[in-house]
């Protein structure tokens, strides 16, 4: 498509003068003339009445102004958009605030790449959720943040996704030897470093100032190894521990009455760019099923 047929078109209709577009578009009179006509040819109308010097839009040429006008705006539209993906290096940058999420994520992440395979894909964990909310909104570090937790910075956008089960679990060996007891309180407690957004989740059914000092780790694979090796009781994600359980499994769910379910939010900068690989992530996320 020649967009300048189009811009030649627009500029005469505000100049009303063939010279004066010319000039505006450094392009020589015959070349407005050759524009005009190759618009009233390609839709079979009169644009411009000519009376001596003077220029007057036809009935037809006051209908295709707005539609000349949304050409060239979906034209630069594209243009910029385009430009994006060159400008960015064709780069998704993500942040977490929990491991359990990339397991959804993965999935979602596998279309995205089929659907543009040059598009290189960054996901980090951060330790806590204000590191997310900090590093994506202040910082601008990160295109896209994910919460277990229903929180949002000013200016933002967010997408409620899906639930995860929290669940208190121990060993087997372990739960046989307190001969099956269900009461968490009885174990050794083994938490997370930010183990406060736990705390939060699970005010109104833990009381955890009646657990014993314990161990703690930053990360969920530590403290699942750390319950495998008959060292207490841990709330994780249930997806990250869902093999284990089970009749012949080595993990045993306790005190499910003490669980819960925490919603995951996809957050987002309202003025970002949205070029066409961010938005269709989005729509990814929105249409994934777990």
């Amino acid at each position: 498509m020649n967009i300048s047929i189009y811009r030649s078109f627009l500029t005469l209709v505000q100049c009303k003068s063939f010279t004066q577009a010319a000039r505006i578009l450094n392009f020589s009179q015959p070349t407005i003339s050759n524009h005009i006509s190759a618009l009233e040819e390609i839709y079979g109308v009169t644009l411009f009445a000519r009376e001596g010097k003077s220029i007057y839009l036809t009935a037809a040429g006051n209908a295709f102004v707005p539609i000349a006008k949304k050409m060239v705006a979906e034209y630069e539209s594209g243009l910029a958009e385009m430009a994006a993906f060159h400008e960015e290096g064709m780069q998704l940058k993500i942040a977490v605030s929990t491991q359990f999420i990339n397991l959804y994520l993965i999935p979602v992440l596998d279309k995205l790449k089929k659907e543009f395979p040059e598009l290189e894909i960054i996901v980090d964990r951060r330790m806590t959720i204000p590191d997310v909310i900090n590093d994506t909104f202040n910082l601008k570090q990160y295109d896209f943040g994910f919460t277990h937790i229903e929180v949002q910075p000013m200016y933002s956008k967010r997408v409620r996704l899906w639930q995860q089960r929290l669940i208190w679990i121990t060993s087997r060996q372990l739960y046989e030897e307190h001969n099956c007891d269900k009461n968490i309180y009885n174990y050794p407690l083994i938490g997370y470093g930010s183990f406060e957004e736990y705390i939060i989740l699970m005010k109104d059914r833990v009381d955890f100032s009646r657990f014993e000092p314990g161990i703690n780790f930053n990360d969920s694979e530590s403290i699942i190894e750390a319950v495998r090796q008959n060292m207490g009781v841990a709330v994780v994600p249930y997806s990250k521990v869902a093999r284990d359980l089970g009749e012949a499994g080595t993990l045993v769910q306790i005190a499910e009455q003490c669980g819960v379910d925490v919603s995951v939010h996809l957050l987002y900068d309202l003025e970002m760019n949205m070029t066409t690989y961010r938005r269709r992530f989005v729509e990814l996320c929105q249409e994934a099923k777990f």
